[in-house]
């Protein structure tokens, strides 16, 4: 996995390059002081000044046992990739362990849609319509237990980095105030429709641009694997506070999320934390500014390390030499929470 932050829709530009890191350690201990606050809440609460305490007998307490037992705690996921059956029961958390931007009958989402099927948008794979981010596309899925799911299809341009996320995804919550330091985790539950994706192979990548970039060129292009970047985004900068992000780059194969449904969960040790200033990310320590606000989430589509043939080769680049080749990932979402600790 390689660790980013917010992206501008269009052209970017970093203080360091991108670099990869993995996805499979374990996250550091969550705070659970929320949880033991209301727990103490919820036992003060059932007893006033005046109340003997409750004794319980041992057919009480055995009975209690039984209770307890019948329910089975939230099972614990490893961090990284799981390959999972689409049950939000299972997988989803409550609102005091995390913000549900996707999860029916949670919707959080917006987003956005440059694809018009003509100019350098002429060659897309798909009717327009198939790009718009809308309830339209959230129905009931029966790989999912009749739950609702959000199917889509994320388009990133490979050549030039003009409007380079085609389409994208983004969910406000301001009201939940979060705060950075509050973030324990971001987790997905999405599958593959390979019939609808497109992914660019390493042979197609070299047909295309072979004549312009090297071959180590090429392979910082892209490996062929379903890519995603998340960012959390805060409040705008002001006179008293940088403008705020934590992000990364996830890697999936796209043969195991073709199989069946995945649950990606990235710990707050794989995000990157930054602030931003005219599309410039300055990266900062997992310390810094963490009482700051989380406004959001954004989801982009992408390619391994964000680049594009552009980025690769900004000084001779001419954006009239080459058609535009796509990289279309058909993704459907059951479930995007960001936990919360």
């Amino acid at each position: 996995m390689t660790a980013h932050g917010a992206v501008c829709h269009d052209r970017r530009v970093t203080t360091r390059s991108h670099r990869a890191a993995s996805v499979a350690r374990p996250a550091a201990p969550r705070r659970r002081a929320g949880v033991a606050v209301a727990l103490m809440i919820a036992l003060l609460g059932g007893c006033s000044a005046v109340d003997a305490p409750s004794i319980l007998t041992p057919s009480a307490q055995a009975s209690a046992s039984a209770v307890a037992s019948a329910t089975p705690p939230m099972p614990s996921f490893p961090d990284g990739v799981t390959s999972v059956e689409c049950d939000l029961a299972t997988h989803a958390r409550g609102a005091d362990a995390a913000v549900t931007v996707l999860g029916d009958p949670t919707w959080r989402l917006g987003g956005w849609s440059h694809v018009t099927g003509v100019g350098s948008f002429a060659s897309v794979a798909h009717p327009v319509a198939t790009y718009r981010i809308t309830a339209e596309h959230w129905t009931p899925d029966a790989s999912c237990g009749g739950a609702k799911t959000l199917a889509t299809v994320l388009v990133k341009k490979t050549y030039t980095w003009d409007q380079q996320h085609a389409n994208g995804m983004e969910a406000s919550f301001p009201t939940e105030r979060m705060a950075f330091g509050d973030v324990t985790d971001i987790v997905l539950l999405l599958r593959l429709d390979p019939e609808l994706t497109r992914i660019p192979t390493v042979e197609d990548l070299a047909a295309a641009y072979g004549d312009l970039l090297t071959p180590e060129e090429l392979a910082q292009l892209d490996a062929g694997q379903v890519n995603l970047e998340l960012t959390l985004f805060g409040e705008g900068a002001t006179a008293e506070h940088p403008f705020m992000n934590a992000g990364t780059i996830i890697s999936v194969d796209p043969a195991q999320a073709a199989a069946g449904w995945v649950r990606i969960q990235i710990p707050r040790e794989q995000l990157t934390f930054y602030t931003e200033a005219d599309y410039v990310r300055t990266e900062v320590g997992p310390g810094a500014w963490q009482d700051l606000l989380v406004q959001g989430l954004r989801i982009n589509p992408e390619t391994a390390q964000g680049a594009t043939v552009r980025r690769l080769r900004p000084d001779d680049f001419d954006v009239h030499a080459k058609s535009e080749l796509f990289k279309e990932m058909a993704l459907t979402f059951a479930l995007i929470e960001v936990g919360r600790g």
